[in-house]
This record gives C-alpha cells, sequence and structure tokens, in this order.
C-alpha cells in the first residue's frame, strides 16, 4: 500500500476496535509487541472528546492521534498504533500523518517517543522527516525494568 493511497479519514464509533492493541502507550511508531505478557491489558487510546486533540484512523489499518495540540506553536505529539496484520503499512501511514499534519492541520512541528528497546523500524521514520532529538533514560517500565526513550520530531520551516 502506497503513502500517496493511505488515506486518513475521520473517527466514527464503529473504528473502536483500531484504539486498542499491543503496543507501548504513547508511542509515535507503535507496532504490536510480539512478546506482549499474556496477563497485561493491551493499550487503549480513549476516543475523540473534549481537548483529546485530532484522532484519525485507516480503517483495517490502525489510527493516528495528535495529542497535545498547541494551536499557537503549531505542534503537536504524534501517536500511531497498528494492527498486527496491517505491520507493512507502517511506512505509508507515517507518511501520511506527516503529510496530514504540517499540511491539514498546519502545524510546524510534530514529535514523539520512540522506544528502541522495541527494535523500531527507524528508517521508516527518517524516510518520512523524523530526527532524534533527545534521549530519556529510564522514560518508561518495559520488560520488568526502566527501558531508555527517545524522542523524535519533523520540522516544516516556513
Amino acid at each position: 500500500m502506497g503513502a500517496d493511497i493511505m488515506k486518513l479519514r475521520g473517527y466514527r464509533s464503529s473504528h473502536r476496535p483500531l484504539l486498542t492493541g499491543t503496543w507501548l502507550p504513547g508511542e509515535l511508531l507503535g507496532l504490536p509487541l510480539a512478546d506482549w505478557p499474556a496477563l497485561a491489558d493491551p493499550t487503549t487510546v480513549p476516543p475523540p472528546g473534549e481537548d483529546t486533540g485530532e484522532l484519525c484512523v485507516v480503517p483495517d489499518t490502525g489510527f493516528v492521534r495528535y495529542h497535545a495540540i498547541d494551536w499557537v506553536h503549531r505542534r503537536a505529539r504524534l501517536e500511531i498504533g497498528l494492527r498486527p496484520d496491517a505491520v507493512h503499512a507502517a511506512a505509508p501511514l507515517l507518511t501520511a500523518a506527516v503529510e496530514h499534519g504540517l499540511s491539514v492541520l498546519n502545524l510546524r512541528r510534530l514529535y514523539g517517543w520512540v522506544t528502541p528497546a522495541t527494535q523500531p523500524p527507524t528508517d521508516a521514520l527518517t524516510d518520512a522527516g523524523f530526527r532524534t532529538e533527545a534521549s530519556v533514560p529510564g522514560a518508561i517500565w518495559l520488560d520488568g525494568r526502566p527501558a531508555e526513550r527517545h524522542i523524535w520530531g519533523v520540522t516544516r520551516n516556513d
């Protein structure tokens, strides 16, 4: 599925199953974790409500959430969650999310958390324009111990 046909759509209540999965909470590119503990609850993103940001979906694929939107400084934290059978769509969905955020929402900066221990496809992040900005040791609890997280961002200079 190419980026040119990846269409973000508005959330509908029938899309609720897309909002729950076995990815880390708040992850920029939330891919399903194969070794998700059997007794651990899956991560759930709340449906849109007041002050919850902008939520878009690609049916049968996943969601894109622009969270903590700062309309004055034109920036937002980006979170993506993919269904297990849609991992192949990570790169085009990420590209579509950046395009939507920078062009449609008219934001200047998108940023998000990346957890290196989950071995995310960083080539998809760099291809979409993201770069590593900071490292935060012990930022999340993962696999029984604190894990490092990185902040990645993309900025449109205008």
